[in-house]
């Protein structure tokens, strides 16, 4: 199989590239060892300035950070920072401290909250739940009614669920990438079946059968295909969603890695692979990059190649496609299909999610700029790195650029609205508080399905017992 980190592609993992699928583990210990887990307790008392405003009085120093990330949009940071000091003159916002150098991010900041010298806010490319399980986060519940930006409701309600965790919020998911089906337009045209948005199939059932329309094997070498069955944790936990499925099931604490839901999905995966790329994962895998990306392996983008009709991939790639010059100008995106056993078409997605975490001092003071960053600042944000903002209330004319300057404005509105809307329909996930360890497990088990090592039932049976057991040390502290 092409080479996979964990369960997340390394598609996926250059955008969060810290992301160490079983890394919380070490940072717990290092707030256990650092006099025990802080627990989640009563908010800070004392008044709320409005949104956009920290509280009036002596002069605020904040720190803020991120896990790391390009030049450009570390930056950007810098360019907010200065915009809400104009609205703000009596609140500093230092230099960003943008990654952590050679130390895990996680680990040095669990490390900081363990030993009371937090930064006053940051970044995570890890779910909230995770660390707000180990009560190393502020609760923002509180601040969150006040606001002017940030009440629940301005939020949908299933990227939101990435934040929350027994009763309590403990993050604000600023922007995310959602998920959709990518689209070779020529290639559906030169074949003479419908290409436009609508038309694309609605069901597993209907995707399987365009697929055949492009699959091409010389011998025991695919040369082409329509789509091909292949997932990492994240874009698996979707399609079990459209399947009438979940992973994680948060009103009752309890991961459902073994559902019948979930069986079939695997099981429908391993029919497509049987029937459609006989049956052998690694000949495919061997033949071209199946996605949209260089791949690690040297592999060409079969996407942009003309090799491969369909794709699922996040709203980013819509811009970075083009760091490999598609051989074609015409795509499209369309809506996820829904499987046999689902009703409704969702959507999923990756987040930047900001925190606070516990013991910051200036708890008031970070919220108000992180209020202000998930609606004013994110514009500025957006500008740079086209990650989707999230809130309801932002408001004006979205468009990726890097899409406008090769589609046109009016295509590269089209499909910023449209990822945006997949936003509401996106299916509640993130949600475990070992979601990291949770996604190491449900890749290991789509390859031992895909590698014939085991069967659906067996190895979701071996993940969802190991998933339990992990959850269940977490929770009890």
């Amino acid at each position: 199989m092409r080479a996979r980190n964990n369960g997340v592609s390394r598609t996926r993992l250059s955008r969060r590239s810290f992301l160490r699928l079983a890394g919380l583990g070490g940072g717990a210990a290092l707030l256990s060892a650092c006099g025990g887990t802080p627990q989640p307790g009563p908010a800070s008392s004392g008044s709320q300035a409005p949104a956009g405003e920290a509280p009036a009085g002596e002069s605020v120093a904040l720190s803020f950070w991120t896990p790391g990330g390009s030049e450009e949009f570390c930056r950007g940071f810098d360019t907010i920072a200065a915009n809400y000091k104009q609205v703000n003159p009596n609140v500093a916002i230092g230099p960003t401290q943008c990654g952590t150098g050679d130390d895990d991010f996680n680990e040095l900041l669990l490390a900081r909250i363990a030993g009371g010298n937090p930064p006053d806010a940051t970044i995570l490319w890890t779910s909230p739940v995770a660390l707000g399980a180990r009560g190393a986060l502020e609760p923002l519940d509180d601040l969150m009614q006040s606001s002017q930006n940030s009440q629940v409701a301005n939020w949908p309600a299933g990227v939101l669920a990435s934040c929350q965790f027994q009763g309590q919020t403990y993050g604000l998911p600023v922007t995310s990438g959602s998920y959709a089906v990518f689209y070779n337009q020529e290639l559906f045209e030169e074949r003479g079946i419908p290409a436009d948005r609508a038309s694309f199939p609605k069901t597993w059932d209907e995707l399987r059968q365009l697929s055949k329309e492009f699959t091409r094997w010389n011998n025991n070498t695919l040369e082409m295909a329509g789509f091909v069955p292949q997932f990492d944790a994240v874009t698996l936990t979707v399609w079990s969603a459209l399947n009438g499925g979940q992973f994680y099931d948060s009103a009752n604490s309890r991961h459902t890695l073994d559902s019948e839901a979930n069986i079939a999905m695997l099981q429908y995966l391993l029919d497509w692979l049987d029937e459609e790329y006989q049956g052998d994962y690694n000949q495919i895998a061997s033949a071209a990059g199946w996605d949209m990306s260089l791949d690690s392996d040297g592999l060409e983008p079969a996407w942009q190649a003309g090799r491969l009709a369909v794709a699922i991939n996040g709203s980013w790639a819509a811009g970075d496609l083009y760091q490999v010059q598609p051989v074609f100008e015409a795509w499209n995106v369309a809506p996820l299909p829904v499987g046999p056993g689902g009703s409704t078409a969702v959507s999923g997605y990756w987040p930047n999610w900001l925190v606070i975490p516990k013991g910051s001092p200036q708890r008031e003071a970070a919220f108000a700029y992180l209020d202000y960053m998930s609606v004013e600042g994110v514009k500025v944000w957006f500008a740079n790195i086209p990650d989707l903002p999230v809130n309801n209330k932002v408001e004006g004319d979205l468009v990726m650029q890097s899409v406008a300057e090769k589609r046109g404005e009016e295509f590269a509105r089209d499909v910023t609205d449209f990822f945006r809307q997949q936003l509401t329909v996106a299916t509640p996930m993130w949600t475990s508080p070992v979601q990291d360890f949770a996604n190491d497990q449900i890749f290991r088990a789509y390859e031992q399905v895909m590698s014939k090592a085991a069967s659906p039932k067996d190895a979701l049976s071996e993940a969802q017992q190991a998933c339990e057991s992990q959850l269940a040390q977490v929770l009890r502290g």
